[in-house]
C-alpha cells in the first residue's frame, strides 16, 4: 500500500506494472484518476478500479486543500468497505447514507394508580390483566393488621407465589417488571389491602 499527499491541483503518475486492480483504501476527499487514453475517473475511499488494460495511471487532486490518500495496486480483486465519514463543524455533514434507519418516537412513561384493593382471607384476586405497554408494577401491602399476601400467576395460593408481609405501619412491597397477568392471594385470617402503581410506556 502507498500513502500519498497531494497538494491542490497536483498530479502524480505511476506505473501499473502487472497489477489488475487499484483499491483506494483511505482518502479524506474524492480524487481523479486519468488513464492512458485520457479518461478521467472520480474515485473515493473504498473504491476498486479495474486497471488491467492500463500501463500508467495519473492521480490528481481537484480540491483547494491538501488531500491524503492510501492506495493499493493488486493482482487479486479484494472486497472493501468504504469508511463512514462524518464531518463536524457548525453543523453535521454525512457523506453517505447506506441504508434507511427506522426510528420510533419515544413517548414519556405514564403512571396508573389503582384504587386500594381489599382481598378477603383465603381468597385470590386478579390484580391486572396482561399488558404490552406495562413496564412494571409496584405493589405494597398496607393492610390495617399485619397479614401475608402471596403474589403470582393464576395458580397463586397459600403455598404458591411470592410472599409480601406487611401492614399500614410497616408496609411490605414488591416491584414486578413486565406486563404479564398478576394475581394475589390473602394468606391470612384478616382482610388484605394492597396499593398498586403501574408504570406504562
Amino acid at each position: 500500500m502507498n500513502r500519498i499527499t497531494l497538494a491542490p491541483g497536483e498530479l502524480k503518475r505511476f506505473g501499473v506494472g502487472s497489477g489488475k486492480w487499484l483499491i483506494i483504501r483511505e482518502a479524506v476527499e474524492y480524487l481523479y484518476i486519468r488513464s492512458d487514453n485520457g479518461d478521467r475517473i472520480r474515485i473515493d475511499a473504498g473504491d476498486t478500479l479495474d486497471i488491467s488494460a492500463f500501463k500508467e495511471l495519473e492521480i490528481s487532486n481537484p480540491h483547494t486543500v491538501n488531500i491524503e490518500a492510501v492506495y493499493q495496486v493488486t493482482k487479486q480483486t479484494l472486497n472493501t468497505t468504504p469508511p463512514a465519514r462524518v464531518n463536524w463543524a457548525e453543523s453535521m455533514a454525512i457523506s453517505e447514507v447506506r441504508s434507511p434507519v427506522t426510528t420510533r418516537q419515544e413517548t414519556a412513561q405514564r403512571f396508573i394508580s389503582r384504587d386500594h384493593l381489599v382481598i378477603q382471607p383465603n381468597t385470590k384476586t386478579r390484580l391486572f390483566n396482561a399488558s404490552v405497554t406495562r413496564l412494571e408494577a409496584i405493589i405494597q401491602n398496607i393492610s390495617d393488621d399485619e397479614c401475608e399476601a402471596m403474589i403470582g400467576d393464576g395458580n397463586v395460593s397459600a403455598v404458591v407465589g411470592l410472599p409480601v408481609l406487611g401492614d399500614r405501619v410497616a408496609p411490605g412491597g414488591m416491584t414486578i417488571t413486565g406486563g404479564g397477568e398478576l394475581w394475589a392471594f390473602n394468606n391470612s385470617g384478616v382482610p388484605l389491602k394492597l396499593a398498586i402503581l403501574e408504570v406504562h410506556r
